[in-house]
């Protein structure tokens, strides 16, 4: 634990990211594999039907992530700021506060979708073609919410110990073997969208193996026993405090998916369609910023544990401006290679050259991903759950929701589209106002320890 938590405090913001941000990028990469991966292959071996029943199948996978969420997220920012403080006592505690709640919340959340596929389906406006995809797919699919759950859910602690590498190589198992056995189950195996999920759950399962082994082993801080799976009930009003921006923020996208899906269908199944893919890719290429944050979070959080101000300050800056490069990257990828990435889902050439304009138009907003994400990130890192879920909601609830039911009344079908983007460079104008309220509290308190070594 020692070599860890000082490399965090000690080490060129450089060396750290390229240790904490670039496995980060690259495990939540492959993460967002799991579903996009399902969508192309169900696409091109299908039909374009299939990607509206996957996207409406990825709106209940995000209520799953949102459980996940709520108490993972929370659990990485406790776990990182106690390692700053040498707390190891708190660090053994967090395994069960993660591990109970998380698999008790997913097996209810797989009795109540399995049940109810078809109600929750034609609830996201699924109808014909789609809903009878969408039931074959999310049946079988949530029987493995648990390892879906659990998976990402114990990685978030692996993060939190710094261990960035190990948490990647441990989701690149699980990832490799779902991609591996996707066409196998879909084509070879003629299982169709069941085949999907079912090669999903078996990658899913392979992450939480690889979880447990590494709790296991010498590297981990955790050392895992039977008093491991005890819950601390002292430390769940922090969790849940901080987790909650992270819940929020997967609620927010499924309700986001909800609308968009339901408003498009008022303008054909082509329309759906595009919108399916064109919110899938946004999702999948938004999930490596992330990646870049959640290696931001243990950095910011020991040093912040430890009183090391400027380097949080530090930080912020250094890993905002890559994620801020690579976000205006995808953007300009986006707005060229528009007609090649909606073929990637869409056979029909005719379809494609149509949701081209639609696609870019709400990719447009792209380049600001990457300082809303380490923005997020540097709130939920310090502790203040609050102005996280401020920047989550205002991106994806209090400005989306109202711009999507008011501009296609003046503008059509462009204005739904269009509300997107625009939801997200007004967050971003909110996002700037409490960042700079927040460096200023920083270099306040840099000024005061200064003051008191003194």
């Amino acid at each position: 634990m020692n070599d860890n938590r000082e490399e965090l405090l000690q080490a060129p913001m450089g060396k750290l990211f390229v240790k904490m941000a670039v496995p980060g990028m690259i495990g939540m990469l492959v993460i967002g594999l799991y579903n996009l991966v399902d969508s192309i292959f169900v696409g091109q071996f299908v039909g374009p039907a299939a990607v509206s029943a996957v996207a409406m199948g990825y709106a209940v996978v995000l209520v799953n992530q949102a459980i996940l969420s709520l108490f993972a997220t929370g659990a990485m920012s406790l776990f990182s700021r106690a390692m700053g403080a040498q707390d190891q006592k708190t660090m053994n505690s967090l395994f069960g506060n993660v591990f109970w709640p998380v698999g008790v919340l997913s097996v209810l959340l797989t009795l109540f979708t399995y049940n109810f596929s078809r109600e929750i389906l034609m609830f996201l406006g699924a109808t014909g073609e789609i809903l009878e995809l969408g039931i074959e797919y999310l049946k079988p699919l949530s029987l493995g919410f648990i390892f879906g759950a659990l998976g990402p859910a114990l990685n978030f602690l692996i993060r939190g110990e710094g261990q960035m590498k190990s948490a990647m190589k441990i989701v690149a198992l699980g990832t490799i073997v779902n991609i591996i056995l996707d066409p196998i189950c879909i084509k070879v195996l003629n299982m169709g969208m069941s085949g999907a999920a079912i090669a999903t759950i078996i990658g899913q399962a392979l992450i939480v193996g690889g979880d447990f082994i590494h709790f296991k082993s010498d590297k981990s801080v955790i050392n895992l026993n039977r008093k491991s799976f005890i819950i601390v009930w002292n430390l769940m009003p922090e969790m849940l405090k901080i987790g909650f921006s992270g819940m929020v923020m997967s609620v927010a996208v499924a309700i986001q998916l909800s609308i968009l899906l339901s408003l498009s269908s008022n303008y054909g199944a082509a329309s759906i369609i595009v919108m399916s893919a064109s919110f899938r890719v946004l999702c999948f290429f938004y999930i490596p910023l992330f990646g870049i944050s959640y290696g931001l979070q243990p950095v910011i959080g020991a040093n912040y544990g430890a009183g090391l101000y400027h380097r949080v300050k530090e930080a912020f800056w250094h890993f905002g401006k890559i994620a801020s490069a690579i976000s205006i990257g995808v953007w300009l990828f986006f707005q060229i290679f528009a007609p090649f990435v909606l073929s990637w889902f869409i056979t029909d050439k005719a379809m494609v050259q149509t949701g081209t304009q639609w696609f870019r138009l709400f990719q447009s907003s792209f380049f600001v991903y990457g300082f809303v994400s380490v923005s997020i990130m540097l709130f939920m890192a310090t502790g203040q759950a609050a102005k996280g879920a401020l920047m989550t909601l205002g991106r994806q609830i209090l400005f989306f929701i109202p711009l999507a039911f008011i501009l296609p009344r003046f503008l059509g079908e462009r204005g739904l589209w269009l509300s997107y983007p625009l939801g997200d460079l007004l967050v971003v104008l909110m996002g700037i106002f409490l960042v700079a309220g927040e460096l200023r509290k920083l270099k306040n308190y840099e000024a005061k320890a200064a003051s008191r070594k003194m």
